[in-house]
């Protein structure tokens, strides 16, 4: 017997979630002789269905939802080290994982990828005692990005987080960091820590040059402390999709690291999106450690 479940996320894709949830239904049924269907109702419910799939050895879960469902999905499959697949159906604003993995932020095209799925092993990154797939941050823009509303991603999509990504370029604010970053330990004041799997971040594929989400490293970048003037001059090298030649913005791929703030321990990072954990922080990556369907071409 082959089972499998969709969740669906109801607030994700407004009114059209329950069409893009029949749809799918239709397309994956004959694959399976058991296919259940849950629908989130509040926070960590994605996360306990996927537990339940995950210890009653399912195929297959498929999410119909934004990057905070497919997050907690991931944390309910890797409670348990799951063999369980994890199938994508971006009905967010963003789509960070759904960008990185080639499948189509128009869920109609993503549901008909999936005709032709294949299977790909990708890395999970760890976060204290939480998974991720996307990316965990700290500083005036992730925190930003925190504080934007429904109404707002509603009315505005995915130029929403980039309206308060750039009111947050005024703030002068920095942070006293101290990172152990494979072995190595140093010290330094940083406008911004970010922490990703792969090159896309808010929704921007060109962020961190080169990085995978099968490459077997978490990557970090970090903002010296600047002004407000200095950080928009930046912004252009975050576009190029090229390495940072500024002296201000610094890239590397790391396995293990350790991350404190030195000065004010009460600030919490960002995590896929979502309000994260507070600091310390200690991240690893477990390479190759979650099955993904990804369209086969």
């Amino acid at each position: 017997m082959t089972k499998a479940m969709i969740i669906v996320n109801p607030s994700s894709g407004g009114e059209k979630a329950e069409k893009y949830m029949g749809k799918l239904k239709k397309q994956i049924e004959p694959d399976f002789t058991e296919l259940i269907i849950k629908k989130t109702e509040k926070a960590g419910d994605a996360t306990a269905f996927c537990e339940d799939a995950a210890l009653e050895k399912y195929e297959a879960v498929f999410v119909l939802g934004g990057d905070g469902t497919v997050s907690e999905a991931v944390n309910g499959l890797m409670l348990h080290q799951a063999q369980t697949i994890l199938g994508i159906i971006p009905l967010g604003t963003v789509n960070n994982v759904a960008r990185a993995l080639g499948i189509s932020t128009n869920p109609d095209i993503a549901i008909d990828s999936f005709k032709q799925r294949a299977v790909k092993q990708i890395d999970v990154g760890k976060l204290n005692s939480r998974y991720f797939i996307s990316s965990t941050s700290v500083g005036p823009i992730p925190e930003s990005i925190q504080e934007v509303d429904v109404e707002m991603k509603t009315k505005f999509g995915v130029f929403a987080y980039l309206i308060e990504g750039i009111k947050a370029l005024r703030d002068d604010e920095t942070y006293t960091v101290e990172l152990e970053v494979d072995g190595e330990k140093w010290v330094a004041d940083y406008s911004m820590v970010l922490i990703a799997m792969s090159n896309f971040v808010s929704g921007v594929g060109t962020v961190i040059p080169g990085a995978e989400m099968d490459d077997g490293f978490i990557h970090l970048v970090t903002l010296k402390e600047t002004t407000a003037k200095e950080k928009l001059s930046l912004v252009p090298e975050l576009l190029q999709g090229k390495e940072y030649t500024k002296e201000k913005l610094e890239h590397r791929a790391f396995k293990k690291a350790t991350i404190r703030l030195l000065e004010d321990e009460d600030t919490y990072c960002t995590v896929d999106g979502d309000k994260g954990q507070p600091f310390p922080i200690k991240l690893e990556v477990l390479p190759s450690s979650l099955a993904v369907f990804v369209p086969k071409n």
